[in-house]
């Protein structure tokens, strides 16, 4: 019978982990090669004009007339623009999207398949039921237009946002619900047309929500009695938004949400000549890159005032900075003089230049400032000592702070690396908790992390491409490798060929990271060395190239196998920002999967100590009589005495031998 109980237990154990694995694996987001578009702007141009379709090119797109609009009567004038990095393409009238192979099967036959008109039929349905769903939302909230002077100025008050007499005419497209606690901000597209929203509610308005059927559209507004211009400023808060538009600067103010620039949005831009950044630097140089330089000006931050809202906040001419903004692209050469705002934006922004800081590890953050864009990490250490777990929580730590992160593990699968990183993220055991599971992976699932569906060797120049894509369609900031030499194989090869293989890797990525201004951290293995050595710059396997082109060497020491009282340490061997080397402390909690330090309770100061007992020992609330009080402290003299008299004792016994 025991036998049997025990049978059962483990078959049902097993079914659970099997669900755990295949839920957590169904909801990670991977990038596989799959999903790189092989297309070529030149092949596009080409069947178009076989196919009798005139092509104009824009800054990101290629537009021509929609082949889906021209069948019916009263769409003639729609455009659909083609991404010329993706072959994505787009037709606002008619809501028509999708990859570029549905368009060329499209434009090729002269019949529609009937898997691609399900598919158009599909999208006109959620067209259609996102059109009914704005309907009610509309029929239960109210415009800003309609509120009086004093509940505008409540509502501003209560999502902090600057008011001024003409805001609400602002934001008379925005819409606020009956308990005037959640707005509703419509997002548009090139053609005006509604197509989402995002919502921010009263004390979440970090959590920003973003709904709709197809995201192609963004929050745009003017400054009320301003010239319409071909120029566009575009800020990463709403704040910033009415900031401008309360020093009446003109041109389209656009709302793009924490700097993030999806390229399905690019149409939306492709009308304005000019395009005006205004924001943290490190993320707006992507979004620059994707709308094309040349049309894009960077506002300089002035003495640390990064964003509008700070530069309106002090008193600055938000005018003059506008038309003061610097090109966003640079030369191959260039002078002193062309440097010279940069360098002194870099000496008032300290703290930013410094990069993102771990709140998991703050020993690690004293030592390297913090994470940057741009660099190339190298982490190595012994086979075993938990390089991939401790790069895991490094990139969680980055990733709840907003970087956005893609992970290549080629040498364990994704849904384990995910288990453990969802571990760490909830800091409890998982298999003990699993009633607890959906919370933390609905949690979870909302951070910006992404895997490449690689597993085991592959060639450099696939995985570049799929790097490329990622970067491009998601804003990739921070690339992981886990690790090179299982990525290669390079087992199989010869000496001489590995080692030009592994150098051909190590050139690839640094200068990934340094054209595209994204950080790389490359996990690999040291020489075999002996245990009781320490591993240096010069143990990582291959030759010299890996830790000369990094930027920062991370080295994980596991002394416990070579000395009895022997600790785990990360020691940071080469740091070129500032120069600071030293250790970190390693203690792993188990149930976490977690290296990060313990909270120690604060020691009670021995003057709040005394006060403290002398509060408990005369306390009002247990009021004592005096003869009780004298008893106590007649007794407390006594045990006095009686170890003196101890003491005595030992000394005269001490001088009689």
């Amino acid at each position: 019978m025991f036998k049997i109980l025990r049978l059962t237990i483990v078959r049902h154990f097993l079914n659970v982990s099997n669900t755990f694995n295949a839920s957590l694996l169904r909801q990670i987001q991977n990038v596989g090669i799959n999903d790189i578009p092989k297309i070529l702007v030149s092949d596009i141009r080409k069947l178009m004009r076989q196919k009798g379709f005139a092509v104009q090119d824009g800054f990101t797109s290629l537009t021509t007339k929609c082949s889906l609009c021209l069948s019916e009567e009263n769409k003639p004038d729609s455009k659909v623009y083609i991404n010329k990095t993706t072959g994505y393409f787009l037709c606002p009238k008619c809501n028509a999207h999708g990859d570029w192979n549905i368009l060329e099967r499209l434009i090729k036959k002269s019949k529609v398949e009937g898997s691609i008109k399900d598919y158009f039929d599909k999208l006109q349905q959620d067209k259609y039921e996102f059109d009914k769903h704005w309907e009610n939302l509309l029929a239960e909230t109210t415009s800003l237009l309609n509120l009086s002077e004093n509940e505008v100025l409540d509502l501003f008050r209560l999502f902090e946002f600057p008011y001024h007499t003409e805001a609400h005419k602002v934001l008379c497209d925005v819409r606020v619900s009956k308990d005037q606690t959640v707005l509703y901000f419509p997002l548009k597209n090139s053609l005006d047309t509604i197509i989402g929203y995002r919502k921010i509610q009263a004390g979440r308005e970090e959590e920003v929500e973003t709904c709709g059927h197809h995201l192609a559209g963004l929050f745009s507004c003017r400054s009320f009695k301003t010239l319409k211009t071909d120029q566009a400023i575009l800020v990463p808060s709403i704040q910033d938004v009415l900031s401008l538009a309360s020093n009446k600067v003109a041109g389209k103010l656009i709302w793009l949400s924490n700097c993030s620039l999806p390229p399905v949005v690019l149409p939306v831009l492709e009308r304005y000549q000019k395009l005006c950044l205004w924001g943290d630097w490190e993320n707006m140089r992507a979004v620059a890159e994707k709308l094309g330089e040349d049309r894009c000006f960077f506002v300089r931050p002035t003495d640390g005032l990064v964003t509008a809202s700070e530069a309106a906040s002090a008193n600055l001419s938000l005018k003059t900075l506008v038309s003061e903004a610097k090109p966003a692209s640079h030369r191959s050469i260039t002078t002193f003089a062309s440097l010279r705002d940069d360098v002194y934006a870099e000496l008032t922004n300290i703290d930013k230049v410094r990069g993102v800081k771990w709140k998991r590890f703050p020993a690690l953050t004293k030592l390297l400032g913090g994470h940057r864009r741009g660099e190339l990490t190298v982490m190595t250490g012994p086979t075993g000592c938990g390089k991939t777990t401790l790069c895991a929580e490094m990139s969680l730590d980055l990733a709840q702070q907003g970087v956005t992160t893609l992970w290549g593990s080629f040498e364990i699968r994704n849904f384990r690396l995910a288990r453990t990183m969802l571990q760490q993220f909830a800091g409890v055991p998982l298999e003990q908790n699993l009633n607890e599971f959906p919370k933390f992976a609905d949690e979870f699932q909302k951070l910006p992390i992404f895997y490449l569906a690689f597993h085991g060797q592959q060639p450099i120049k696939v995985v570049m491409e799929a790097v490329e894509h990622a970067r491009y369609m998601y804003d990739i900031s921070h690339v992981v490798v886990d690790n090179v030499q299982f990525m290669l194989g390079l087992g199989e090869e010869r000496e001489g060929d590995r080692y030009l293989r592994q150098d051909a890797v190590i050139t690839a990525f640094r200068t990934f990271a340094t054209a595209r201004h994204c950080h790389v951290t490359l996990v690999m293995h040291p020489r075999k060395e002996r245990d009781s050595e320490d591993l240096s710059t010069s143990s990582i396997f291959g030759s010299a190239k890996a830790s000369q082109e990094a930027d920062n060497v991370l080295i994980i020491q596991d002394k416990r196998l070579t000395a009895v009282r022997g600790k785990k340490y990360l020691q940071v061997a080469k740091n070129r920002y500032s120069g600071d080397l030293g250790i970190v402390p390693l203690d792993f909690d188990k149930d976490a999967l977690s290296y990060q330090p313990k909270k120690k309770a604060k020691k009670q100061d021995e003057p709040e100590k005394l006060l403290d007992n002398c509060f408990q020992e005369y306390s009002l609330d247990e009021p004592q009589d005096i003869s009780q009080i004298l008893k106590s402290s007649k007794s407390k003299n006594n045990k006095k005495e009686n170890v003196d008299t101890f003491l005595n004792d030992i000394l005269n016994l001490n001088r009689t031998r």
